[in-house]
């Protein structure tokens, strides 16, 4: 390449007019004088600059559970209701009959399990800003419910209509003495299953392969493996946040569901499929239903484009924590609006459109028995080596059906 204009870029030291003779320089392709190329030592670092894989956030916080010998993993979820039970309609004025619609994809024949004869109830119409308290007088029929409102103090007193989808909360079963037995109202269980997943890796070296040394590498059979193993790492982490379920066939491999195939599934205000841009005001709207569910030890995993909106929000409730070697510190928690501290877990090279709020302790991986992560030497066939890896595994998760974790689902 030519360059004008920079005389001190030239070889200028070397006398061009025939006085001295061109010495030989360090150029590769300069010849006769310079280097032929390829016949120079090469400094190489006898470290490699490879990537860290090994850094699993979600596995990390959830572990892994027991080991499993059945063709699929499965847990037993019943549900006892959220304590409260909604109007599917709009009860006329003064009307006693109440039909109990759905929560959170809940049909209200099961939600009305909650209630019995004598059980009290707390309503508020929110469209006369009356409060009442009502009673319920027989034992509901399946979404029909009748009740009695009790005037206590003027509460109840012109409470008129009552808007769709209100929320009637359950205080109690109240009976009075020597009262008879009622109707047991057992929970109908639900068996939740999970499929597993086998991820494979393969290596395969020949014989002289194995006995030429490398630069940086002691052996390099045990090199490539060590990566594999890295990639397969990689990989159980995204499919246990990112998979849905696929029944294993004779012509397709099993898929378990992750955490986006089980909470896909899901609908209520606890999956938000609508906020596009991440607000304060959306994000306490999920973590408030998650924690009114049940969840508890609440983990943010999201792409960190996403997890650093957090420090442009209200900075009295950013968590840092010192970091000893960088200097200053890194965000690790937020506190929300309503009270409940959540650890933020940023991600990288992960999906930006999703953000998963999980009850980590809820959730672990379950690995096929012996086969967690096994790696087997294959039979000698000809001059060279064969390994396999493989990792056959499945997640057991918790509460997904009960509202105990959440996601934004449309983030850009």
């Amino acid at each position: 390449m030519a360059i004008t204009g920079l005389s001190k870029w030239v070889l200028a030291s070397a006398d061009m007019s025939g006085t001295r003779a061109m010495p030989q320089a360090d150029i590769i392709g300069m010849l006769p004088y310079g280097v032929t190329s390829g016949t120079e030592r090469r400094d190489v670092s006898e470290v490699l600059d490879l990537l860290a894989l090994a850094e699993t956030p979600f596995i990390n916080a959830v572990g892994w559970g027991p080991e499993s010998s059945g063709t699929v993993i499965e847990w037993i979820s019943e549900d006892i209701g959220p304590g409260y039970v909604r109007n599917m309609s709009q009860p006329a004025s003064g009307a006693n009959s109440v039909i109990m619609g759905s929560i959170d994809g809940v049909d209200g024949t099961e939600l009305a399990k909650q209630l019995h004869e004598g059980t009290i109830l707390y309503v508020y119409s929110s469209d006369v800003a009356r409060q009442g308290i009502a009673v319920v007088v027989s034992e509901p029929a399946n979404t029909s419910v009748l009740v009695s409102y009790l005037h206590l103090d003027t509460y109840a007193t012109g409470m008129g209509s009552i808007n769709v989808n209100t929320n009637w909360y359950i205080l109690g079963n109240a009976q009075n003495e020597g009262s008879r037995p009622g109707r047991p109202k057992p929970r109908t269980r639900v068996i939740c299953t999970n499929e597993f997943t086998i991820l494979r890796r393969d290596v395969a070296i020949t014989g002289s392969m194995q006995k030429t040394a490398m630069y940086a590498i002691g052996s390099e059979d045990q090199h490539q493996i060590m990566l594999r193993m890295k990639e397969i790492q990689r990989e159980r982490e995204r499919m246990a946040l990112y998979s849905i379920y696929s029944a294993k066939t004779s012509v397709a491999a099993g898929l378990m569901n992750g955490v986006f195939g089980f909470l896909t599934t899901q609908t209520g205000t606890h999956i938000d499929r609508t906020t596009k841009t991440l607000t304060e005001t959306a994000f306490n709207t999920v973590v408030t239903r998650i924690w009114e569910s049940g969840g508890r030890n609440l983990s943010v995993f999201g792409h960190i484009s996403q997890t650093a909106k957090f420090t442009r929000w209200d900075k009295n409730r950013i968590r840092m924590r010192v970091n000893d070697t960088l200097g200053g510190g890194h965000i690790t928690s937020y506190l929300t609006e309503a009270g409940i501290e959540v650890d933020l877990i940023p991600m990288g090279n992960v999906p930006d459109n999703l953000l998963f709020i999980l009850d980590t302790s809820r959730t672990k991986l379950r690995a096929k028995a012996g086969r967690k992560a096994l790696l087997e030497k294959l039979g000698k066939m000809g001059d060279s080596d064969d390994w396999q890896l493989l990792s056959e595994f499945s997640m057991e998760m918790k509460g997904y059906n009960m509202g105990q974790h959440g996601m934004f689902g449309v983030l850009i």
